[in-house]
């Protein structure tokens, strides 16, 4: 028998443990509504002004079924060696692994020996079912000053929101673990269907203003309150317990008593048309925001009623703020001499500071890249254009832990693409565009105090695709 580094490197000292088939992923969105405006539009000495109301109603249903088959008993033998696949994983080494197309082919064809596991299908799949409704009822009042040169609009929207949500709690409890007061013999699953309903208001002013400073020069700014609700699935009220034969629970809820996330928004912005077809402009904005949502782990926890030791749950922070400033400039190289006039520059920078606080303590907002650019060259004329493009983000808070060094973070992301067009008539385009050439990774990391801590790593490689659009 193998031992040490001969046993990790063996593929026959992998047996099979388990794989899942979905077989079932239904996710229907439904969405209705009905809306109505009026406007009235009077003549000043100065300009003109109008004057617009209108109501809105939004009703909308979105649920989610799925069912997952968990296979966890096979009748014969299956190690890695019976589907061993060729290692394409540059970070390390971590052979032997598993090949796809070998894992696909091999389970096709002994399909029937695989022995369903009826406790976790019934666990995964009525887990992930929920039924959310929300209906939003708006109605706003608008004026809209104007003149040759300047544009003034400012007034106010009400939004009333109703949320009915429904989904389960689903428990598996170990055999051996206590259930009131008995000693269960089996593992079982207990599932109680769970529902809320709630309802709200929300008071939305705004105003904007442009103004002409001069023939190519426009000046903006702009204040606004702004409501953006919670995602369905955090709002489902799906509450997955795990318990082991020590009675000690493991969780993950959503959280139906979510707040939706509330801001008032500053911004403004000076832009230069310095040339019939080039645009520089600088801009600077400022967010004051309640509520912010955050994915947050906690221990020893009462949530609606129920105990866990571990649980991860949506939750509200406190207040968080947003200042940043953001530069744009765009041109057409038309002065230069042939061939050379068909060249096109663009980049766009924007810096963030956006921070949260938490009550116990203060983080960077989640998914929130202080450093975000976009630079573009390209060539266009006479039927044919080409363009590179890269894409910048700086690393970002993804997922807020029980302390400093639990937090997850993601690494910073610069990615190459390349698009090429030729248009060979009016109607028929040939395309070809390459995503990713530089085969940039995702990482995920915990910060700790002796390094860095890898969470996740994936490589996608480069994606390509080409064709012939035709336009009738």
């Amino acid at each position: 028998m193998a031992t040490g580094l001969g046993a990790f490197l063996d593929p026959e000292e992998y047996e099979f443990e388990k794989f899942e088939r979905t077989s079932l992923s239904l996710a229907e969105d439904e969405e209705l509504s009905f809306n109505f405006d009026i406007a009235r539009e009077f003549a000043l000495e100065s300009g003109s002004f109008e004057l617009q109301f209108g109501a809105k109603a939004r009703m909308r249903q979105k649920t989610y079924d799925l069912q997952l088959d968990v296979y966890d008993g096979f009748d014969g033998d299956f190690t890695l060696a019976d589907i061993l696949g060729r290692q394409d994983y540059d970070l390390a080494l971590i052979d032997p692994v598993p090949g796809v197309n070998q894992s696909r082919r091999f389970i096709g064809a002994n399909f029937g020996d695989f022995e369903l596991n009826d406790l976790d299908t019934l666990f995964e799949s009525v887990a992930a079912d929920y039924d959310v409704e929300e209906d939003i009822y708006a109605f706003y009042l608008l004026g809209r000053y104007e003149t040759a040169d300047l544009r003034v609009i400012g007034g106010v929207r009400v939004e009333h929101t109703r949320n009915d949500v429904r989904a389960n709690l689903v428990e598996f409890v170990e055999e051996g673990a206590i259930r009131d007061g008995e000693e269960l013999d089996e593992d079982t699953i207990f599932i109680t269907p769970t529902g809320f309903a709630r309802e709200y208001t929300d008071w939305l002013p705004s105003l904007s203003v442009r103004y002409d400073a001069a023939p190519d020069v426009v000046l903006r700014a702009g204040v606004f309150r702004s409501v953006v609700r919670p995602r369905p699935g955090q709002m489902a009220p799906r509450f997955l317990i795990e318990e082991n034969d020590d009675n000690e629970r493991e969780g993950e809820f959503g959280n139906p008593d979510l707040e939706p996330y509330k801001a008032w928004n500053f911004d403004a912005a000076a832009e230069w048309y310095f040339s019939r077809n080039a645009v520089v402009s600088a801009g600077v904005f400022y967010k004051s925001i309640e509520n912010f949502i955050v994915e947050a782990n906690f221990d020893n926890v009462t949530f609606n009623g129920i105990f866990a030791d571990e649980a991860l749950i949506p939750i509200n922070g406190d207040d968080a703020s947003v200042f940043g400033v953001e530069f744009n400039v765009q041109s057409e190289l038309d002065f230069l001499p042939e061939p050379f006039d068909g060249l096109l520059a663009g980049f766009n920078y924007t810096y963030t500071d956006a921070t949260g606080d938490l009550g116990d303590r203060e983080i960077p907002l989640p998914a929130a890249s202080k450093h975000t650019f976009n630079a573009m060259l390209g060539y266009e004329k006479d039927g044919f254009s080409a363009r590179l493009a890269a894409s910048y983000r700086a690393g970002y808070l993804d997922e807020v832990g029980g302390g400093p060094d639990e937090d997850r973070y993601v690494k910073d992301h610069l990615q190459w693409d390349v698009t090429v067009k030729y248009r060979i008539t009016p109607k028929v385009q040939l395309f070809g565009e390459f995503i990713n050439i530089s085969d940039e990774p995702y990482i995920a990391y915990q910060k700790g105090p002796d390094g860095e801590r890898l969470l996740q790593y994936e490589e996608y490689s480069w994606t390509a695709k080409g064709g012939v659009r035709l336009t009738f």
